[in-house]
């Protein structure tokens, strides 16, 4: 009987739409029949491996992120002081997935996220799933802190955007995804938005050196490099091009598990 597990394990970096580029890459690992023994991601990565880990389709969890309440930024800002909350995603994720908690997932999953109260990151997989992820998820500035516990919790791409290191285990490869593409570029920083964005994305880009010694295989595509945060109506754009880097590296991923 072939075994519904294969001996490697995802690691799925943070990016906000981009991170789309995820359920691409696993749309193709899925008609490769390989799946994934066991995930982590950071903020969008952790959306994704969430739905995956849940047992939703890449296909579908595109249909789920792609509804009218998700495509848009105005859509995500609540009514603190223009600062939204992670209430839309929270929604939509256990609507698709019927999913709350930790222990209810088919795949064991690993969410980074950054303790404000510490100034460190954490790394959670256990207890309530909805809690998790929206801290995870949660960019600063742009999104409420999300208290869990005693402490306060916002974006884990602060701290570990790509988290793979707590996915090592001897003789499993860890296949890093990183839909962010730093380039060099001449855009006007006059504005506050393009700012912040820039920032975050050299931020989560110098926080992830360690974890990227840790992937068996890092995968990026240079062609993320023109896709922001809030891209959600690009989606089926941002999916087409994880897919092609999926079917580009199975043939390498495949030979990792000889």
């Amino acid at each position: 009987m072939t075994k519904p597990y294969n001996n490697f394990a995802l690691s799925l970096s943070g990016g906000g739409a981009r991170g789309i580029f995820h359920a691409g890459f696993l749309q193709a690992l899925d008609e490769a029949k390989l799946k994934p023994e066991a995930i982590a991601g950071a903020s969008m990565g952790a959306i994704v491996g969430a739905f995956y880990a849940a047992g939703v389709s890449p296909r579908d969890m595109l249909k789920a992120i792609k509804t009218p309440n998700l495509m848009h930024f105005r859509s995500w800002l609540g009514l603190k002081g223009g600062i939204g909350s992670m209430a839309v995603m929270r929604e939509q994720l256990f609507i698709t997935t019927g999913v709350d908690n930790f222990d209810q997932l088919i795949i064991p999953l690993t969410v980074s996220v950054t303790n404000i109260n510490t100034g460190k990151n954490e790394l959670i997989s256990s207890g309530n799933l909805l809690d998790a992820v929206a801290a995870s998820a949660s960019i600063p500035i742009i999104f409420v802190p999300v208290k869990i516990g005693n402490h306060y919790y916002l974006d884990g791409g602060l701290t570990i955007n790509m988290p793979a290191k707590c996915l090592e285990k001897k003789g499993r490869p860890i296949i890093g995804l990183d839909c962010n593409y730093l380039a060099e570029n001449d855009l006007d920083y006059s504005s506050l938005m393009p700012v912040i964005e820039r920032t975050l994305r050299i931020a989560a880009n110098y926080a992830m050196h360690d974890q990227i010694k840790a992937c068996t295989v890092y995968i990026s595509s240079e062609k993320m490099k023109d896709y922001h945060t809030f891209d959600f109506e690009k989606a089926n754009e941002i999916f087409d091009i994880g897919y092609a880097s999926g079917l580009q590296k199975i043939p390498e991923i495949k030979q990792l598990l000889i």
